[in-house]
């Protein structure tokens, strides 16, 4: 029986350690990062919804980034914290995906989910974390909003990385939960298609 014990406890573990994202930001500091489910997306060409009541985040560096003035362009929102170790895998990826493809029309911003409450102490950890993957794209702190919308519009599951891509004309089009090895690959066949798509619908 001890033996079997032992086998089930190490299942989970390496269960946990294999899981594609972090638990959300309320999560406890000292805790470790709750398992999730195999990462996913939504089907190809699925249109998810429009932000009703997210418009803006507040830069790290000072100012406000909105969704407003990102119209036109396709944008990826990257809802991640500098705690989580997945999210410190996938951001090399997303820093070459903005430079594979931002002079096409390709936008990257960041949204960090910190563990504290204090303003001034997430944007120097945002800070910190820009510097050392070298990040050229836009970082800000991500409104609680955010969540909020995705949970009932979407039913995310609220864990960190969770990316967005979002079409010329505002809308969420597909949503990935966690990215494991190998799949930076699809998400950059579907910035492909939306990069090809018009800026504004065409003529009836």
């Amino acid at each position: 029986m001890r033996w079997t014990a032992a086998w089930v406890l190490a299942a989970a573990l390496l269960a946990a350690a294999l899981a594609p994202g972090c638990g959300g930001k309320d999560e406890s500091p000292a805790g470790p990062a709750d398992a999730r489910p195999p990462a996913k997306s939504e089907p190809e060409g699925s249109v998810l919804f429009r932000f009703d009541r997210f418009a803006s985040a507040t830069l790290v560096d000072g100012g406000e980034v909105t969704l407003g003035s990102l119209e036109g362009r396709v944008v990826l929102l990257d809802l991640f914290g500098t705690w989580c170790p997945p999210c410190r895998r996938s951001t090399p990826v997303l820093v070459s995906l903005y430079q594979r493809f931002h002079e096409r029309g390709l936008e990257v911003v960041g949204l960090a989910y910190e563990r504290t409450a204090d303003p001034a102490g997430a944007r120097e950890a945002v800070k910190g974390f820009r510097e050392e993957f070298r990040i050229p794209y836009t970082l800000a702190l991500g409104p609680d909003v955010v969540w909020q919308e995705l949970q009932a519009k979407a039913q995310a599951e609220g864990a960190v990385p969770t990316l967005l891509l979002v079409d010329r004309q505002g809308v969420v089009r597909h949503m990935f939960q966690g990215l494991r090895p190998g799949e930076e690959a699809v998400l950059a066949e579907r910035i492909e298609k939306l990069l090809a798509e018009p800026a504004a619908p065409g003529p009836p």
